[in-house]
């Protein structure tokens, strides 16, 4: 998801109060949805559905005997359970927030929800900036529930079948495959992406993806007077990005791949292969194609493997944050990359998070406060950094066994630093620990000073930090020496993270006049001062 409030570099929510519940799988972790089958009826006229919601459980013999659904202030008409001989009605208990199923039994089930109402949040069906009716959904981060009966976490994903009435003349996009008369996505999804879009379209062919016998469609669906500059601005290179993430990480996730004009709260939202634009850029047409490359990058990062609670985003946000710089290199040159990581370290340091980690279990209840310069930029710099340390083959091919491993399923930090771990061969523990669980990064105080006779420039350098953020280490911090006649050579020197003070010894064969730190800004530090003594 990309939020833009005015300029990009806002980590803040957009519009709306979030109404958020806790999630009714903490309670029963022996639930499973395997399956959402949705029948919804958008209504020409008004914001009330008529809809259905047919739901296939796994449940182990440790299950509860009441099953508890989210469903958030609508009117429940019937619950049944689907049998051999036809649906059994279930009893139930409502209570505007929460459905209350008993006598749950065990094994695989099947039940079916039917219920109507104007949804309060979730489904917005509403008037486009064209001044025409439109319906969307817009689910992040639990919303779903607003306007379908579900288990709204992200660690319970399941596939989604949706059927969708609406008026004459509309077009309808959703998850994965379209067919006759429905949308079917055979890949499990978080419930935050399964979506439906309905209106009137323009829609455009990109030229497909080819993956061996499989063809990827790419289509990019507009407001018929935003057509045009769609097609030729943002997304000019939609299939070109597709093939980058390919090449680099692994096969596009899912069927195909819509970017669609929409009224989402945020700048983009990576719905799985029906990615959801925000239409007031397109109006203005100041939509760019960075936007493009973040909401791909996340079919990767975020909907094929998804963070398994809301305190470890950064494995989506930020992942999806470094490889819109990654593609943008891959496309126009690693100068897009450089650029790309000193905006993203600009818009950390500047930003109100740096007294708090990565992985932030303070906001657990509250996922909105974790979209923020932690999730995005400082999610970033940690993959940056990694990479750095571990070399491109090693760091790209544990990305690889990452998204291998974890496809269609969830994962946590812990889970992707082991990986990382086993393709460097080496124990990161220390690296994953300072960058995600500790607040803040370093701050350099700098002093140094030259032995002519030794031939030698002794360094001092001062982690000057809050106490409160701790210490870092920093296994190859690149100093750079010059010369008065031009002349300059570079060393690596070790920050142990032992002590605040380090000394580093370098020889230098010449006098130099000037030191630098961290030249090409490999690492997210800033040096608050270099001082000749």
């Amino acid at each position: 998801m990309r939020k833009t409030v005015g300029t990009r570099g806002r980590w803040a929510a957009i519009g709306g109060t979030l109404l958020l519940a806790t999630p009714v799988m903490a309670q029963q972790p022996s639930v499973n949805v395997e399956s959402y089958g949705l029948v919804v009826s958008i209504p020409d006229t008004g914001t009330a559905i008529a809809a259905s919601a047919f739901i296939r459980l796994r449940k182990s013999q440790a299950a509860p005997d009441t099953l508890r659904l989210d469903l958030v202030d609508m009117t429940v008409d019937s619950v049944c359970e689907l049998r051999v001989q036809g649906c059994a009605r279930l009893p139930f208990r409502y209570d505007g927030r929460s459905l209350a199923l008993a006598g749950a039994g065990t094994g695989p089930r099947g039940i079916r929800v039917f219920y109507r109402g104007t949804p309060s949040d979730g489904l917005i069906i509403s008037t486009n900036v064209r001044g025409r009716r439109v319906a969307f959904a817009d689910n992040w981060p639990e919303r779903a529930r607003f306007w379908v009966p579900t288990v709204d976490h992200p660690f319970d994903k399941a596939t989604v079948r949706v059927f969708v009435s609406a008026p004459k003349n509309w077009r309808i996009v959703a998850n994965g495959k379209r067919g006759a008369v429905s949308w079917s996505e055979s890949h499990p999804i978080p419930t935050y992406t399964m979506v439906i879009g309905a209106g009137e379209f323009a829609v455009s062919t990109h030229r497909p993806v080819i993956n061996g016998r499989d063809t990827i469609p790419i289509e990019v669906w507009t407001y018929a007077e935003d057509s045009a500059f769609a097609d030729s601005v943002p997304f000019r290179r939609a299939t070109e990005i597709v093939e980058v993430m390919q090449r680099l990480i692994g096969p596009f996730p899912y069927e195909k791949l819509a970017h669609v004009q929409s009224s989402t709260k945020f700048g983009g939202m990576e719905n799985s292969s029906a990615i959801f634009y925000a239409e007031k850029p397109y109006i203005e047409r100041r939509m760019g194609e960075g936007v493009v490359r973040h909401e791909t990058a996340h079919q990767w990062f975020g909907d094929a493997v998804t963070e398994r609670d809301w305190p470890h985003l950064w494995l989506s946000e930020g992942f999806a944050t470094y490889f819109d710089g990654v593609i943008a290199a891959a496309l126009d040159g690693d100068l897009t990359l450089a650029t790309h990581m000193k905006k993203s370290a600009e818009d950390y340091f500047a930003s109100d998070v740096t007294d708090r980690p990565i992985v932030d279990s303070g906001f657990a209840a509250d996922p909105i406060k974790l979209l923020n310069a932690n999730s995005y930029p400082k999610g970033a710099w940690v993959l940056h950094m990694l990479r750095g340390l571990m070399g491109d083959s090693a760091f790209f091919r544990g990305l690889r066994t990452y998204y291998r491993t974890y496809r269609d399923s969830t994962a946590t930090s812990e889970d992707f630093q082991h990986v990382m771990d086993k393709a460097a061969k080496a124990d990161f523990g220390w690296f994953f620990h300072q960058w995600l669980y500790q607040p803040g990064y370093p701050q350099l105080d700098v002093t140094w000073r030259y032995d002519a006779g030794a031939g030698r420039v002794d360094v001092g350098i001062t982690q000057r930090q809050k106490p409160e953020w701790g210490l870092f280490r920093l296994p190859a911090l690149t100093l750079e020496f010059r010369g008065a006649d031009g002349a300059t050579m570079r060393r690596e020197v070790v920050v142990t993270g032992a002590g605040r003070e380090t000394l580093a010894r370098v020889d230098v064969p010449f006098a130099p006049v000037e030191v630098r730190v961290d030249p090409d800004g490999k690492l997210l530090l800033k040096v608050i001062a270099i001082d000749r003594r």
